[in-house]
């Protein structure tokens, strides 16, 4: 029986490592990340003549990368032609987090384990020695 739960428990360690090398595995081949998010801002310029000014009138449109720094958002315009490589930058950055976050819970998963072996293969101590006379 103790031997069935620690062979289990062997093969379920064998298993989180497996998982823990696919983590690995994703996370490790990204070179470069940028924290936050790329999406198309829409705002009216504020000159009275251009034509976002009018309530019919289309807005003004320009890529930027929003982010929290110190509890604040940030927003910073993209270069022309730069929001397909921040789109790509901020994904490997959600990436590389979600696999971080897995690497967490299974190192988490992988001491209890490893603490359920340890109390399984645990053998109690000696019972004491007899006590002899003295004649």
């Amino acid at each position: 029986m103790r031997t069935d739960r620690a062979s289990r428990l062997r093969l379920a360690l064998k298993s989180l490592l497996a998982e823990h090398q696919r983590q690995l595995d994703q996370l490790l081949p990204l070179r470069e990340l940028v924290k936050g998010s790329v999406y198309e801002l829409q705002t009216r310029c504020g000159k009275p003549s251009c034509h976002c000014a009018s309530d019919q009138g289309p807005l003004h449109a320009s890529p930027v990368l929003s982010w929290s720094e110190h509890g604040k958002t940030r927003l910073r315009t993209l270069p022309t032609g730069g929001r397909a490589r921040f789109q790509q930058l901020t994904e490997n950055y959600r990436r590389f987090r979600q696999a971080r976050a897995a690497l967490v819970k299974l190192q988490r998963r992988m001491l209890a384990t490893i603490d359920r072996l340890e109390k399984t293969l645990r053998l109690p101590p000696p019972k004491p020695a007899a006590h002899r006379r003295k004649h």
